[in-house]
């Protein structure tokens, strides 16, 4: 439910001060809502050094529709706090959605302007209409202008075909990107009604079967490698492929054992052995982060007409002697294989 004609509440909680730009993002938010063309329908209430029972309070206390979390966020997806001897204080994704399960009812929106929140925005979201995190760390100055653009979005006037969190969200986008337009993809908005109908399922095996074929060249980049693979994969599956890894490296190269198992892939991509320890190496890197292992579930779905003739192409009889085969797959994709024998190709 949109509050657009109601008087909107908006709580900054900020958190471990030393070291942050917490100041400064405070203060442009103040200054977005005092220049807004609806200014009248805001009210500002803030509470800084907070402690997980001060958040607890506060929100209770004010009942605010916006609730702006500006801080430190771990890799877990935790908020970092402190506790009541100054100490630092994890807060995890579970514990801050079953402290918004019991605000429901007012809080419309939740931004946790924080590094690595987003898992922590996803849990909020099984219960508030519009929760939004970063997917990794995120610059200060960045942090700082998303919120500047996301405060001025929400003080426009909202055509009544467009969500006014949704209109939001996307000029803060636009204020990252007039500064950095690397930095616009760590803002992610995650909405109550998108959590709940439709969750795509991750194939691991089917992923690790999809990157085998690509893994030579996506470990091997460089101008020969690119030109390479879009030789003899396509343009389109090296785009999706290179699109696809981007999301899993970070993760991957930050565990050895996971590392190891693509490069001994990317030399023996026909190896099933070395298939199935890759497959379990990603399994455990996506168990460990649901939110990325949905958005590339996600990204699987809406690339399966592609991945799927790959892994075909890839599944089939390749054992026998080193005569090389290229077979157009369609859309100008093309597969290689090894086969034994004479071969007729339509």
């Amino acid at each position: 439910m949109e509050r657009s004609t109601q008087q909107q509440k908006i709580l900054i909680l900020a958190a471990i001060p030393h070291g942050l730009r917490l100041d400064k993002e405070i203060r442009s938010i103040e200054e977005c809502i005092r220049r807004a063309i609806r200014r009248d329908m805001f009210e500002v209430d803030i509470r800084t050094a907070v402690r997980p029972q001060d958040i607890r309070r506060a929100i209770a206390e004010e009942k605010p529709q916006i609730v702006h979390f500006c801080g430190h966020g771990l890799e877990d997806g935790s908020l970092l706090l402190e506790d009541d001897g100054g100490h630092d204080k994890a807060v995890p994704p579970e514990g801050l959605s079953s402290l918004f399960k019991l605000h429901a009812d007012y809080v419309d929106c939740v931004l946790l302007n924080a590094c690595h929140s987003v898992k922590s925005a996803e849990a909020i979201s099984e219960y508030i209409n519009y929760a939004i995190g970063m997917n990794q760390q995120i610059q200060d100055k960045s942090a700082i202008g998303f919120a500047q653009g996301f405060y001025d979005g929400l003080g426009y006037t909202t055509p009544e075909n467009q969500n006014m969190f949704q209109r939001a969200f996307q000029e803060g986008l636009v204020a990252i990107k007039l500064e950095s337009l690397s930095q616009a993809q760590i803002p992610v908005i995650k909405t109550k009604i998108n959590t709940n109908i439709h969750k795509p399922h991750m194939d691991i095996a089917l992923l690790v079967k999809f990157l085998a074929p690509c893994l030579p060249f996506l470990l091997n980049v460089g101008n020969k490698a690119v030109e390479g693979a879009a030789q003899k994969l396509g343009e389109d599956v090296w785009r999706k492929a290179t699109a696809v890894w981007s999301k899993l490296r970070p993760k991957v190269e930050a565990k050895p054992m996971a590392k190891g198992a693509a490069e001994e892939l990317a030399n023996s991509p026909n190896d099933t052995d070395a298939l199935e320890i890759l497959q379990k190496q990603l399994k455990k890197l996506l168990d460990e982060d649901k939110a990325l292992a949905a958005e590339i579930a996600g990204f699987m779905e809406e690339n399966s007409e592609v991945i799927s003739k790959v892994v075909n192409t890839f599944n089939q009889n390749i054992t026998g002697n080193d005569n090389v085969v290229q077979n157009v797959t369609g859309d100008g994709n093309k597969s290689i294989g090894k086969v034994s024998g004479d071969a007729t190709i339509n």
